[in-house]
């Protein structure tokens, strides 16, 4: 058989290449987050069951099947049934989500590698939502089912605000879930704001970040596109915003996060955004830029 068909078979059930899972198959072994941490499941069950279960985690985010449609694929090869696959699927997928403060990180400096001047950077980050689409939430769960309504979908979802650096293209912030009603702005000031206050703060440096026109009001600290700007800073920000939706349609390759999220517990969404984020930022990480 033919690498190059092994290589398109498991991107179409994984969403990524081998050498991403093999670099996060590692950092679940040798992290220092005990949630995160493999080696307690791996003493029970061994490595190659353990390895299994970690496909099944990320079959799961990738191609979001039903527990008969995941059972029909991995019983013969695992001998798992429906509800061993949804138990081990779901506890691989939170120790991912629980390596996210190793691999979201804000950093102490906000250098341009391509530059020679030690002086830091002013624009630092670009700033936008992420909807994802979910079931109708119920009057027992929510006061008001209509603060989840997306103007994207017409339908009930969740929001969540990434960051992306300008000059390394590594997502630095990740923040979440708000009802999808909510604004962009009220979003940015339950949290990033007040942490780029306090990097302006430490590094006496007037940081911006760079945002659509959702942002519109918080002109001291984020800069949008405008008629106004030189062609220049223009081009700058297209550019800077463009990457950022890239990395948006990075995540959204995952079904779990394309799709409708059929289970009711918003938690299990939660991790799933996040674990699928911590595999877009390795994927930055072993080369796959987002140019």
């Amino acid at each position: 058989m033919r690498r190059s068909k092994n290589l398109s078979r498991f991107r179409t059930h994984y969403i990524g290449e081998p050498c991403v899972y093999a670099y996060l198959w590692e950092l679940l072994q040798t992290t220092d987050l005990e949630k995160a941490q493999l080696n307690d499941l791996i003493k029970k069950v061994g490595a190659e069951k353990c390895f299994s279960y970690f496909l099944m985690a990320i079959h799961l985010m990738a191609c979001y099947p039903t527990e008969e449609q995941a059972e029909g694929i991995f019983s013969k090869s695992t001998g798992v049934c429906d509800k061993t696959w949804s138990t081990w699927s779901w506890d691989i997928v939170s120790r991912i989500y629980n390596q996210h403060p190793d691999i979201i990180v804000w950093p102490d400096r906000w250098d341009n590698p391509d530059s020679e001047s030690e002086e830091e950077t002013i624009f630092i980050v670009t700033v936008d939502g992420a909807h994802c689409q979910i079931e109708e939430p119920t009057l027992d769960d929510f006061s008001e089912n209509q603060k989840y309504f997306s103007h994207k979908f017409h339908g009930p979802a969740l929001d969540y605000e990434l960051a992306i650096s300008v000059y390394t293209q590594d997502l630095v912030w990740i923040n979440g879930p708000f009802p999808a009603g909510c604004h962009d702005l009220k979003v940015f000031r339950q949290g990033l704001k007040q942490k780029m206050l306090d990097t302006r703060a430490a590094r006496g440096v007037e940081h911006r970040g760079i945002a659509d026109k959702g942002y519109r009001g918080e002109q001291g600290l984020l800069s949008i596109p405008s008629s106004c700007d030189p062609e220049r800073v223009r081009d700058f920000k297209g550019r800077a915003l463009s990457r950022h939706e890239t990395f948006n349609g990075r995540m959204k390759n995952f079904d779990c996060l394309d799709e409708r999220f059929r289970h009711h517990d918003l938690l299990k969404h939660k991790h799933c955004f996040y674990a699928v984020a911590v595999i877009c930022q390795l994927q930055l990480d072993c080369g796959y830029t987002l140019v």
